[in-house]
């Protein structure tokens, strides 16, 4: 039987795993100001390898498999050079000593969790 709590709570953790675990040093510098892509295409590569490992093993057909793996690499991609990219215009959003910067940080994560849930509603219902 499948278990959507199951599937969820494996997309979750495997969003922290990409985001922290697995994050490279090259990863770490390209998201710090977005001029790199290619190691932040790196990032959101793994991201989207992970979830769609969790939705192959739920069960979900081949379509929404690509389906999910698309949105969650443009998606992570997008919100992690956007970030990167509004925090080179506004120098106060870099530094984690001051509230803004924890603002958009959470936006970012608030961001990529969205993106999750719907992917996680789309693969069980």
């Amino acid at each position: 039987m499948k278990n959507p709590v199951l599937l969820l709570t494996a997309l979750l953790v495997c969003h922290y795993l990409a985001d922290f675990c697995l994050t490279m040093p090259m990863m770490i510098r390209a998201k710090a100001d977005g001029k790199h892509p290619w190691p932040i295409a790196l990032h959101a590569a793994i991201h989207a390898i992970l979830m769609a490992m969790c939705i192959l093993i739920y069960g979900t057909g081949w379509s929404l498999l690509l389906v999910s793996l698309t949105v969650e690499f443009i998606s992570h991609f997008a919100i992690d050079v956007s970030k990167a990219r509004i925090s080179n215009i506004f120098s106060h959003l870099s530094d984690n000593r001051h509230k803004p910067y924890w603002v958009l940080y959470g936006l970012d994560q608030l961001l990529h969790q969205m993106v999750i849930v719907l992917i996680w509603y789309l693969a069980t219902h």
